[in-house]
């Protein structure tokens, strides 16, 4: 009776005195109320997480954790408030986990609740995020070691250039794969690209600054070497100064030298080659006068399939080559290798009994593992030739080693044909592909050509 009289004077005593009653202590808990939205992110972006209270900067370590599928644990992560943020540069091309849990605190220790009632304080939060490709940067610079009338640039990835946007705006420019190169009416200490077309992201970079040495360039002596067969020229350049060289209408970096062939010619004829030469101080043209020999049997490397998307992906590799001349080309004694080191070299048989191992003029062979099951994939008309085992020479193919064709031409073991897919990109189920002029390309369909010769676009 005593505890309601009291409780009743209370209560009349607030009132009366016009003031409101205590609220009951209610806990506030301390969630995350703002998380990155599900899309794909570029590594040049930031992941920001907001909570409804400042973040105890001290429980971040145990209780907020990043990694990243291909290189684990990632530390760049910034406290500020009520936000934790994940810093860029974001690994590209790649899967990012964020797992928070309860040992995330507040500034006054309240654990992170994870699960819809406070009761499941303690489950852990789990968020996946993919990225995408990072943006071009400029990767290597030639020249480096003093000012140049010519400047060889190579990007990462592509990337769309116009030659309005260069400055000083240079007299000529050229794209050589992922190189670019800019010719200049004299020499230049600085380049400023103003905006480049990232053709992998459709994203605009501006203001690209190469700041060069300030020296000044020698004119040094350049020095050529050249050769003919039926259907090509070959063309050495040296100098200390030589920058890039142009055959025809073909391009090629050369720093301090390089060999340019020139293919597609006919047997026993004469021609004039024009050469282009570009240095560090000038630009310089010299023609030659080239006859060819008599016909003789040639083959190259057209295509390369090194990076299957099919599985089992070594079943799905190709090499593909092309019969370019107006004779037959006997493969009897022929091997194939990817390493250009004379390990796993491994010779060609037909797939199945009876062909002879000779290819045609203007015809296509492709060569495969003995257990690979293209079915009718590959053209009647093209010669299917394998290898002794599954995988072709050295383990299987990969998109950083040369192959070779090699053949035993008078008890002579003689490189007859060679491509490098090295240096240039393909994305996974597309095959590295070249054409007679020289050009390289990625198929323009998933999975390749085989047995079709495709020319570069």
């Amino acid at each position: 009776m005593k505890k309601v009289i009291f409780y009743t004077i209370f209560t009349v005593f607030f009132v009366s005195c016009g003031i409101d009653a205590p609220e009951p202590n209610v806990y506030e808990a301390f969630r995350c109320t703002e998380e990155p939205e599900e899309r794909v992110y570029y590594p040049e972006e930031k992941m920001v997480f907001k909570f409804s209270d400042d973040v105890n900067p001290n429980s971040v370590a145990t209780g907020f954790s990043v990694s990243s599928e291909n290189m684990g644990k990632l530390e760049s992560i910034e406290v500020s408030g009520n936000s934790v943020t994940i810093l860029p540069p974001l690994p590209a091309e790649d899967n990012i986990f964020v797992t928070m849990t309860s040992a995330l605190k507040s500034i006054d220790n309240r654990p992170l609740m994870t699960g819809e009632q406070f009761t499941e304080n303690k489950e852990v939060r789990e968020l996946l995020y993919e990225t995408g490709k990072k943006l071009p940067e400029v990767a290597e610079i030639i020249p480096d070691d003093s000012k140049s009338a010519t400047v060889a640039l190579r990007f990462d990835s592509p990337v769309e250039i116009k030659i309005k946007d260069i400055e000083p705006k240079p007299e000529d420019m050229m794209k050589l794969d992922e190189w670019y190169v800019f010719v200049f009416n004299k020499p230049v200490n600085l380049l400023r690209i103003i905006k480049a077309k990232s053709t992998d992201r459709d994203y605009e970079i501006e203001n690209i600054e190469v700041t060069f040495p300030s020296a000044e360039p020698e004119k040094t002596e350049v020095t050529f070497d050249s050769a003919a067969t039926d259907t090509t020229f070959t063309l050495s350049v040296k100098g200390e100064s030589v920058i890039a060289l142009a055959l025809e209408n073909s391009y090629f970096i050369c720093q301090k030298g390089c060999t340019a062939v020139l293919e597609g010619l006919e047997p026993e004829k004469t021609y004039e080659v024009k050469a282009e030469i570009y240095t560090k101080t000038d630009k310089t043209s010299r023609t030659f006068a080239v006859k060819t020999d008599e016909a003789s049997p040639h083959i190259m490397i057209s295509e390369i399939m090194h990076t299957p998307s099919l599985e089992p992906q070594k079943s799905w590799e190709f090499v593909e080559i092309y019969n370019y001349s107006a004779m037959d080309f006997d493969l009897s004694n022929c091997f194939i290798d990817d390493k250009n080191d004379g390990k796993g070299v491994d010779p060609l048989a037909a797939k199945t009994e009876g062909p002879e191992l000779v290819l045609r003029s203007g015809g296509v062979a492709v060569i495969t593992g003995n257990e690979a099951a293209f079915g009718d994939i590959i053209p009647k008309d093209a010669l299917w030739l394998i290898v002794d085992d599954t995988t072709i020479a050295d383990a299987g193919l990969t998109g950083n080693e040369s192959v070779q064709i090699l053949c035993d031409i008078e008890d002579v073991r003689t490189v007859v044909a060679e491509a490098d897919p090295s240096g240039f990109k393909t994305d996974k189920g597309f095959s590295f592909t070249r054409d007679l002029s020289g050009r390289k390309c990625q198929s323009e369909t998933e999975n390749g050509t085989p047995g079709v010769y495709a020319e570069c676009r």
